[in-house]
């Protein structure tokens, strides 16, 4: 009995190591687009979708063989014939796509955005600018008409019982001016105070609504002046009809464009693309985000306007029903649990 409990779990580790020694290959399409994946001079690829790939592998005891294609249509097509078992760069999950092929989880957060040349563009900022923004000039106004109002009205309840506002005129109406400065500024020096019973219940009334408005001021002020604005005539995506505007052929970013009827020509990569942008040859390039903003931080002369025009998200692309399915899927939220994931975004997007 002992050695028969002995074979099996001989031939048992014997079945396992020999299960560990002869992993699965998978056929993996990609296509160059920094910084998913990144194609090096010898021909070796590293970048975000990689690492994320080499840890799924990893997970699931796979030996990859990367198949190179052009664009997206492509790595689609590979995948739909049977040339790729999966599909891995920033690949846009959609309800047209899902028809042909099956997504893992969600593996990036993404959208597209309008890139423009940083020729055409302004950067804004600092204490005049921030004055200017309508937000600060309306509390500005506010205070200003709060502040009258206040001395105003304290002047007229204070003056026959309180010497300290007993003056008349002009001179009484700046006593009441100087009060309402000192406190909606909660300075509080004291020379000046209210001694009447509807005096007082005015000033905290007024004390309660100053603090309200100071904080309000002291918000929209620190974001005016921390704000620094890209201004271009081409503020949102509701400008770009009447400019020439680049993108790549079948992407998200040329699908948005046409389903509002705006002309755009079609270029061959992400670089002729942003090429064109920098030497101001077009007036705005729409693509994903993500890749125009590793743009931006490789040192292209382009600015990027506003934030994401559209929300998308990118997964691994594979033939319907593949049993690749479960696995990727569980080793993508074990990316998402154990850190993997944290560290190679820190990697590829984060200074």
């Amino acid at each position: 009995m002992i050695a028969l409990v002995a074979c099996i779990c001989v031939l048992t580790s014997g079945g396992s190591s020999a299960a560990q020694s002869n992993p699965r290959e998978v056929r993996v399409a990609v296509r160059p687009l920094e910084p998913f994946v990144v194609r090096a001079a010898d021909g070796s690829y590293s970048g975000f979708s990689i690492d994320l790939w080499s840890y799924i592998a990893a997970k699931n005891n796979y030996r990859t063989t990367y198949v190179e294609v052009r664009n997206v249509t492509e790595q689609l097509d590979a995948v739909r014939a049977g040339r790729a078992d999966v599909a891995i760069t920033a690949i846009s999950i959609t309800a047209e796509r899902e028809e042909s092929v099956d997504f893992s989880v969600p593996m990036f957060n993404s959208g597209l955005q309008i890139a423009v040349p940083a020729s055409a563009s302004r950067e804004t900022g600092g204490l005049l600018s921030a004055l200017a923004t309508r937000s600060v000039r309306l509390i500005l106004l506010t205070i200003l008409v709060s502040i009258i109002f206040a001395a105003l009205v304290v002047w007229l309840i204070e003056r026959r019982d309180n010497p300290d506002f007993a003056h008349t005129g002009v001179k009484g109406v700046f006593e009441g001016l100087w009060w309402a400065v000192v406190t909606l500024l909660t300075v509080g020096y004291g020379d000046r105070v209210t001694r009447t019973s509807a005096g007082r219940v005015f000033s905290m009334m007024f004390m309660l609504f100053g603090v309200l408005l100071v904080a309000s001021f002291t918000a929209a002020f620190t974001a005016a002046l921390t704000l620094h604005t890209i201004e271009t005539d081409i503020p949102s995506a509701n400008d770009l009809r009447g400019h020439k505007v680049v993108t790549l052929a079948g992407t998200t970013a040329a699908s948005y464009l046409k389903e509002r009827n705006i002309p755009f020509d079609v270029v061959g990569s992400v670089d002729e693309m942003i090429g064109r942008v920098e030497r101001s040859e077009a007036d705005a390039a729409v693509y994903d985000a993500p890749v125009l903003t590793y743009a931006v931080k490789r040192g292209h002369a382009i600015h990027l306007v506003g934030g994401p025009i559209t929300r998308e998200y990118y997964g691994v692309a594979m033939a319907q029903d593949s049993d690749l399915q479960d696995p990727i899927d569980m080793a993508l939220l074990d990316a998402y649990q154990d850190g993997a994931y944290s560290r190679y975004y820190t990697a590829w997007f984060e200074d």
